[in-house]
């Protein structure tokens, strides 16, 4: 993840994107089923996290994408 923004190859708009939407899930967690509800609280948090993740490894350059062994 710091390779992803300290990169010279990703666009800054890529960068400040990415920024914006994890800052913002964690300043304010939308929740589609509370966090009162076990394990399913949990778990949307968690594929939430995912999502940016991979998201994030999507748009990677392939020179980031090499060097942490991240062939799709």
């Amino acid at each position: 993840m710091k390779d992803f923004f300290i990169s010279n190859e990703v666009k800054l708009a890529t960068k400040v994107l990415f920024s914006v939407l994890i800052i913002g899930y964690i300043a304010l967690p939308f929740d589609l089923i509370p966090d009162f509800i076990m394990l399913f609280g949990i778990l949307d948090d968690t594929a939430i996290a995912i999502f940016l993740l991979q998201l994030m490894v999507k748009v990677a350059p392939e020179s980031l994408k090499e060097k942490h062994n991240l062939f799709q």
